[in-house]
C-alpha cells in the first residue's frame, strides 16, 4: 500500500472539508452582513461536525461521501443566492492574498475584469448609484487544504510549465485519481482527469467551485505559471462518465474599478 493512502479515507476526506468550511464561515462572519452571517455560521457548524463527527475511522465511505456533497451543496447554494454566472477564476498568492483564491465573476462575458482583491475580501460589490451591485466572491479554492496535506509528503515547491506533469502525477500515485493529462488545446489548455475523488459530476458546479480533487491540481497548475500577472480561467468543463475535462486559459489581471 502506498504511503499516500491515508488520503483517500473517509475521516482525512472528511477533515479537510471540515477545515476548509471553517475558514470560510470565518471569513464570512468578518465581512458581515445579514447574508454573509447567516452563510459564516452555517458553515462553520457544518465544518465542526465534519471534523468532530466524521473524522472516526470507522465511519463508511457512504456517510462522509454524503456529508461532503452536501457541504459542496451549501456553496452551491451560496452561489445561486448571489446570482453569479461567470466561471471559476484562480488567483494566485500575492503581496496583497496571503494565499490562494477562486473569483467567481456574476457573469460570462467575452472580457472579464478581475477587481482588486485584497486578503480580507470576500464578497466585492460596489454602488451603482443608490443600488448596491456584485463584483463576485473570493474564496480558498476547495482543494488548498488537501493541496497542503499532499505538500506534507511530495515536493511541490518550484513548480513550472517544464515539471508541471510530473507534479500532476503525484495525484495518481496518491490514488486521488486514475489519471491526468495536462496539454496544449488550441488557444488554451485542456486538462483531462480520470476518475477524480470527490466529484459530483457537476458541470455547472465544476465550472464554478470545483470538488477538492479538481480544485487541488487547478491551483498547482495556476502556480505553474509563475507569473503575478497571470490568472487560471476556467473556460468550460465536460463530462463523460467518470471523465472530467477542463477547458482552460491563462488570462492577464484587468482590474475593474468600482
Amino acid at each position: 500500500m502506498r504511503k499516500h493512502s491515508s488520503l483517500n479515507q473517509p475521516f482525512v476526506r472528511a477533515k479537510i472539508m471540515g477545515f476548509t468550511l471553517i475558514i470560510v464561515g470565518i471569513i464570512s462572519i468578518i465581512n458581515a452582513t445579514p447574508l454573509t452571517i447567516k452563510i459564516g455560521f452555517a458553515s462553520i457548524l457544518i465544518g465542526l461536525f465534519m471534523i468532530c463527527i466524521v473524522t472516526e475511522r470507522s465511519i463508511p465511505v457512504e456517510i462522509s461521501d454524503a456529508v461532503l456533497r452536501g457541504n459542496i451543496d451549501a456553496i452551491r447554494r451560496i452561489i445561486r443566492d448571489l446570482n453569479l454566472n461567470g466561471n471559476a477564476i484562480f488567483l494566485p498568492e500575492t503581496d496583497k492574498l496571503s494565499e490562494e483564491r477562486v473569483f467567481i465573476p456574476p457573469n460570462k462575458t467575452g472580457v472579464i475584469r478581475i477587481p482588486e482583491i485584497h486578503a480580507d475580501d470576500i464578497f466585492l460589490t460596489y454602488m451603482d448609484g443608490k443600488n448596491l451591485k456584485t463584483l463576485g466572491v473570493s474564496i480558498p479554492p476547495s482543494g488548498l487544504i488537501l493541496l497542503k496535506e499532499l505538500e506534507r509528503y511530495e515536493d511541490f515547491k518550484d513548480v513550472n510549465m517544464e515539471n508541471l506533469d510530473e507534479k500532476l502525477q503525484k495525484f495518481v500515485e496518491t490514488e486521488l485519481l486514475k489519471s491526468v493529462s495536462f496539454k496544449k488545446y488550441q488557444n488554451g489548455w485542456k486538462l483531462n482527469l480520470d476518475k477524480p475523488l470527490f466529484c459530483l459530476h457537476d458541470e455547472n458546479l465544476c465550472q464554478q467551485y470545483p470538488c477538492p480533487t479538481c480544485s487541488a491540481i487547478l491551483t498547482l497548475i495556476s502556480r505553474a505559471s509563475n507569473s503575478p500577472e497571470k490568472r487560471l480561467w476556467i473556460n468550460q468543463v465536460t463530462h463523460n462518465c467518470e471523465k472530467v475535462t477542463f477547458y482552460l486559459n491563462f488570462i492577464n489581471r484587468r482590474p475593474q474599478g468600482g
